[in-house]
């Protein structure tokens, strides 16, 4: 009894010092935003008054478009790629048509690619068709980028429910378009949430693709902003660090009001219904 209680207590601890260093950084940034220069550098542990607010308002006049800017892209990428993976893994799962397994496989190999041996193509492609500096380079090359595996996800999940349900819409007289609509979409909720905050999360948080496409200052999304914040603020973290807690603000709503069904989910694509 005493090993059993000596191990909840190790695995407790080992708990407790991981959430510490998983969120000390979290917390020291925003320690940070309230500071001036002198607090940065003759304080930079305390947590004392002065605390600068004026900080987050000079960040907030700089981020505020890039947040903007983000959302589109985010949204707009979440909801093509959705709309695209959920037909994809329905046509796949359960329609037959010529090539389709060379294509499933096509798309299958495309998840072993590393992204970036896509950049050099994708930017020619992109160049060509006229989409540089436009928020739709984002949204389709990102939609892009994230059908391969969410085809091959849905894809599986699809060809697990019973052959049944779609015999009953056959049926009752339901289309593909139909079957679709009001069975499929239904079926995917779980996944097509988990699905949503992945790539909206992704299409956020990328650096490198929004970078080489967009030169406009003004069309630029939030993460690529922050990288030139700097120049408005030389040598003064303080707001710096407070237009960081600021981009982190709509992820973690995302994540607080989007857990449970991220958490459904996950645990649909795991088990074989």
């Amino acid at each position: 009894m005493s090993t059993k209680r000596n191990y909840e207590w190790l695995k407790h601890l080992f708990l407790i010092l991981t959430c510490i260093m998983l969120f000390y950084p979290l917390i020291l940034m925003v320690q940070i935003s309230f500071k001036d220069v002198g607090q940065v550098i003759y304080e930079f542990f305390q947590i004392k008054p002065p605390f600068h607010f004026e900080n987050y308002t000079k960040a907030w006049n700089q981020v505020s478009p890039l947040i903007v800017n983000s959302l589109i892209m985010s949204g707009g990428t979440a909801l093509l790629a959705v709309l695209l993976a959920t037909m994809g893994g329905y046509a796949f799962g359960r329609l037959k048509f010529p090539g389709q397994e060379i294509m499933y496989w096509a798309i299958f190999i495309k998840i072993l690619l590393p992204g970036v041996l896509n950049l050099i193509p994708a930017f020619v492609l992109a160049w060509k068709l006229g989409l540089l500096d436009s928020f739709w380079s984002v949204i389709l090359f990102g939609a892009a980028g994230a059908l391969p595996f969410w085809v091959f996800v849905l894809r599986m999940f699809i060809a697990q429910q019973p052959q049944e349900l779609f015999d009953c819409a056959k049926i009752d007289g339901a289309g593909e378009v139909l079957t679709y609509r009001y069975l499929v979409l239904p079926l995917l909720k779980p996944m097509i949430t988990l699905m949503a905050i992945n790539v909206f999360i992704g299409t956020w948080n990328d650096y490198i693709w929004p970078l080489v496409t967009i030169t406009t200052p003004e069309k630029r999304p939030l993460v690529v902003g922050l990288a030139y914040l700097a120049s408005s603020f030389p040598n003064d973290y303080g707001p710096l660090t407070a237009g960081y807690a600021i981009a982190c603000v709509p992820l973690a709503l995302l994540f607080i009001f989007g857990m449970r069904f991220f958490v459904q989910g996950m645990t649909s694509g795991a088990i074989k219904m």
